[in-house]
């Protein structure tokens, strides 16, 4: 008996590494035996990460592939997904002289000085701060919306898909006895909830900063006394 324990553990750790899953020791093993709730960020995690633009919206007088040119040039310093398929989307070659200015506000957007206009793109949340007013064109995914010297023009709408394995994933640790599954993202409210849904995970907090995240996850914690929490991401 005493000896079958640490073979135990031994053998969880060998037969982990063969699976490609790499354990520090059998502390670590113990801690996962006692979880209880498990945590996800979404993008790139519970989804693949490569966001597809799929629209472009303009408001009356103003050329769509002019909002998607300000995005693109706004967004051509940022390394986000998203960022990166927005210049994708654009496919043409970007000056770097033209944006005299450049502001990542993370978990809101990008500021941008280019050719001596005043360019924003982001949530709505980040157009909301900045005072600037319109009709924002909603979208069951991710929207970014982008206003030209205050002035709202438009949105570069976008997907995001599940992971193939990630709705298997979350069935699986329900069937393996944990409690509860939930998802953190700074995306929408919709586009979060319809997240979720497809992924069977009902417990959605959504429109998070990365500070926001951090705080969720330490009042999750703080109430799940009786098992340990993972945080995945």
């Amino acid at each position: 008996l005493v000896v079958s324990i640490p073979l135990g553990f031994f053998g969880g750790i060998g037969a982990a590494s063969k699976a490609g899953v790499l354990v520090k020791g059998s502390n670590y093993l113990q801690a996962l035996h006692e979880l209880d709730t498990v945590v996800f960020d979404k993008t790139g995690t519970l989804t693949s990460g490569r966001f597809v633009v799929n629209d472009v919206k303009s408001v009356e007088g103003v050329d769509q592939d002019f909002v998607l040119e300000m995005a693109a040039m706004a967004e051509s310093a940022s390394r986000h997904p998203i960022a990166l398929s927005i210049r994708e989307a654009y496919n043409q070659e970007i000056a770097a002289d033209a944006i005299e200015e450049f502001q990542d506000m993370a978990g809101f957007g990008i500021s941008a000085r280019i050719n001596g206009q005043e360019v924003v793109c982001g949530s709505t949340r980040l157009m909301e701060h900045l005072g600037i007013t319109g009709e924002f064109f909603a979208h069951k995914g991710q929207a970014v919306h982008v206003a030209v010297d205050g002035r709202y023009i438009g949105a570069v709408l976008l997907t995001d898909t599940p992971k193939p394995d990630s709705k298997q994933a979350i069935t699986r640790l329900r069937q393996l006895g944990i409690a509860k599954t939930i998802m953190l993202t700074g995306d929408s409210a919709h586009a979060a909830s319809e997240a979720g849904e497809s992924l069977g995970i009902t417990d959605v907090r959504s429109e998070l900063l990365p500070q926001d995240k951090l705080t969720e996850l330490e009042k999750i914690m703080a109430k799940s006394d009786k098992g340990r929490t993972a945080f995945v991401g």
